[in-house]
């Protein structure tokens, strides 16, 4: 009886697991109508007030998916020419990457920030006509999201993807290392309770 009351605690605890994290959040802009900027907490994130979307057609600004993409406007820090316009989560998440397509020249890259310092650069990429995941390449947390590019105005973002923070209460590493423990528990119990049913 100690062995399943054991095991049933290791199997709740890995339910519980299971339930703490969190999926991953693809940001596609596409049940926004007609053109505008895209607004603060849209899909989770703050956008800055620097970005805008649109769905016309305007090869080589090709969206990802659906009608609509985003561009930074002419309002934002660097509207056009290099440098970096950015987006920021409320909430710490690990930043998957986002879809590009442009013009090659607008060669770009993410910068990612946790607590205003830069802890991750990205690959380059340059945009073309067909849309083209960019990865972060970086599994931590980052509270903002730097798109650097040498022409910001010749290229436009879609798909950004994002799997935020477990949830408050969600295992630590060391509960997680018990769980597992428990895990082992319970098939070594069933392992002995069918040797004792077959002998």
């Amino acid at each position: 009886m100690k062995h399943f009351i054991g095991a049933l605690a290791a199997t709740t605890l890995l339910a519980a697991a299971g339930r703490s994290a969190a999926g991953v959040i693809d940001v596609n802009f596409d049940n926004l109508s007609g053109q505008a900027q895209v607004p603060n907490g849209y899909g989770g994130v703050n956008w800055s007030g620097h970005w805008d979307y649109y769905g016309f057609s305007q090869p080589p600004f090709n969206p990802q998916s659906g009608p609509n993409r985003i561009y930074t406007d002419y309002g934002s820090p660097v509207a056009s020419g290099p440098g970096e316009n950015t987006f920021t989560f409320p909430n710490p998440a690990v930043f998957l990457g986002a879809y590009f397509s442009g013009y090659s020249f607008a060669d770009l890259k993410f910068n990612l920030y946790y607590q205003n310092a830069l802890v991750f650069t990205s690959a380059d990429l340059k945009p073309s006509a067909a849309p083209t995941f960019l990865a972060s390449g970086y599994s931590g947390l980052v509270d903002k999201v730097g798109v650097w590019s040498q022409t910001n105005d010749y290229y436009v973002m879609d798909d950004v993807t994002y799997e935020p923070a477990l949830r408050a209460g969600a295992p630590e590493p060391a509960s997680l290392a018990l769980v597992g423990v428990g895990a082992l528990g319970m098939a070594g119990w069933v392992w002995r309770r069918r040797r004792r049913t077959t002998a």
